[in-house]
């Protein structure tokens, strides 16, 4: 089952994002900032439900929207995914023009600061798209984007490997997320895979053991970047007494159920749901 959704992004002249902080009392992600929208009722097209969930919200009307993209989501505290259509316009409007109807405000908001926010995982779906939008680069350029090779090990109980990352990660600091870094110049994905994993962790592997599992868009707000991250994954035969602790605060075998519901880094909310939902994942546990 899945319920579905249609989400607006609104950007201002400096390029920055309409986006609503959630308050204690909403039903879905809590105290989170998110994009703005709302269900999609019986009978109404996307858009439609795109314009009339920004004026229930927002007060804002007239704008002409541009489709984006749609992808479903894992939400954290949803019984439901979210199938989401994303809508995007550039717009000359600023604060002053939004009336929030929801939550504790919504306002436009540095895409650079996200990371010093408590960010809601539609978030992590939907900036890439709004940000490597070619009427978003068009206006306002894009950044060189970075390279990243990151695995997920799968134990003979099905547990995957994570790392919970510490206070002085660059990159989203106290959150679980997958072993692995940033490539070298030049550098092959799989091999970089191989080198941060062991790197990470002491674990090394023979070579033709991971299996690519996907290739990632990431929008890092502390980077201002959109950037690639190559997904291995592959089976072990190891336990948590295998592995070696050389980055963040541990790096240990979680509970699928669990892992799903830990404050997962941005990389992680795109990778492992869809890891533990995927046929991959089924064929090395069965």
């Amino acid at each position: 089952m899945s319920r579905r959704i249609a989400a607006v992004v609104l950007v201002d002249e400096r390029g920055w994002l309409l986006l609503q902080e959630r308050d204690e009392n909403a039903p879905v992600n809590p105290d989170q900032w998110s994009l703005v929208g709302g269900g999609i009722e019986d009978g109404e097209t996307d858009v439609d439900a795109a314009l009339r969930e920004l004026a229930e919200e927002t007060e804002v009307t007239g704008v002409g929207l541009t489709p984006v993209t749609a992808f479903r989501y894992w939400c954290d505290d949803c019984r439901d995914d979210h199938d989401v259509s994303l809508f995007l316009a550039l717009t000359d409007l600023t604060d002053r023009d939004v009336v929030c109807h929801e939550g504790r405000q919504i306002v436009f908001v540095d895409p650079r600061t996200i990371h010093t926010l408590r960010w809601g995982r539609n978030l992590v779906h939907g900036l890439p798209h709004v940000i490597g939008h070619p009427a978003y680069v068009e206006r306002f350029g894009r950044p060189d984007p970075h390279a990243f090779g990151c695995v997920m090990l799968v134990d003979g109980a099905g547990r995957v490997l994570l790392q919970e990352r510490d206070e002085h990660a660059p990159i989203d600091p106290d959150r679980w997320g997958l072993s692995g870094g940033h490539l070298e110049p030049g550098e092959d994905p799989e091999t970089g895979a191989y080198r941060e994993l062991e790197e990470e962790t002491g674990v090394q592997l023979r070579p033709g053991t991971l299996e690519p599992f996907d290739v990632l868009d990431v929008f890092h707000p502390n980077y201002g970047s959109v950037d690639r991250v190559h997904v291995y994954v592959a089976r072990v035969d190891l336990t948590d007494g295998d592995i070696e602790c050389h980055e963040g605060r541990q790096i240990v075998f979680v509970e699928p159920d669990r892992a799903r519901h830990l404050d997962l880094t941005m990389t992680g909310v795109l990778a492992v749901p869809a890891f533990l939902d995927s046929d991959v994942y089924r064929r090395m546990t069965s």
